[in-house]
């Protein structure tokens, strides 16, 4: 999106956004123009690249609009964002959050803790699996399976459903297929066309991708 559309957009939306409420507008990497209210600040400066976890990032990655409760570890401080991407013959060419406090939207935040244990399915029976025994995540025709360091279990659950269950401090999305314990990588191998190879810490040393789609974020995310 054009800096010079900032004001024009600014226009069209000052009149329904609240008192109390901050406005980021980026494009598709970096923000553009930050507006903090005097109840949220975030302390974005114009420049500052998008980060993972934010709802600004969650609104471009899925090409659509998110109501989304960020946690403090993204911007130190946690908030309520509605973010809604400026969408253009398919490609996304920004994207406009509304930054709530969470006090503002009492409801908005999580009501309950995220999963510290999941159930995996073998021959014999079910075996309660903590998050910190599983290495990876895998999906293949819609199966989920739970990786240890010994075997591999059957899940219920899809990976949009874990991705809104897991800790994000501990479990990452690297690929439509795959979430990685970020405990149990090993190494990481660089790949073709700027992505990777996690080497996990299983016996098989098993390699799991870093798609193209994920490489930027995982790669912020991690800091390297």
């Amino acid at each position: 999106m054009e800096n010079s559309l900032v004001p024009e957009v600014l226009q069209m939306i000052g009149e329904v956004v609240p008192d109390g409420v901050s406005i980021a507008i980026s494009d598709g990497a970096h923000y553009l123009y930050y507006q903090p209210s005097s109840i949220i600040d975030l302390k974005i400066t114009p420049g500052d690249s998008v980060p993972v976890g934010s709802a600004t990032y969650k609104a471009l990655q899925e090409m659509g609009k998110v109501a989304h409760y960020v946690e403090s570890r993204v911007f130190g401080v946690a908030y309520y964002g509605l973010s809604l991407p400026l969408v253009s013959h398919g490609q996304v060419m920004g994207c406009i959050t509304a930054i709530y406090a969470p006090q503002a939207l009492p409801l908005a935040a999580p009501q309950e803790p995220r999963v510290t244990v999941l159930i995996g399915k073998d021959e014999n029976g079910w075996l309660p699996l903590s998050l910190s025994e599983i290495v990876y995540i895998s999906s293949n025709e819609g199966r989920t399976l739970l990786h240890t360091a010994t075997g591999a279990y059957a899940n219920k659950f899809s990976m949009a459903e874990l991705e809104g269950m897991l800790p994000p401090t501990q479990f990452v999305r690297c690929h439509r297929s795959y979430f990685v314990n970020m405990e149990a990588i090993g190494f990481i191998h660089p790949h073709f066309h700027s992505t990777f190879l996690l080497e996990m810490k299983d016996k098989q040393k098993t390699r799991v991708p870093v798609s193209q789609t994920y490489s930027s974020s995982f790669r912020q995310l991690l800091g390297f």
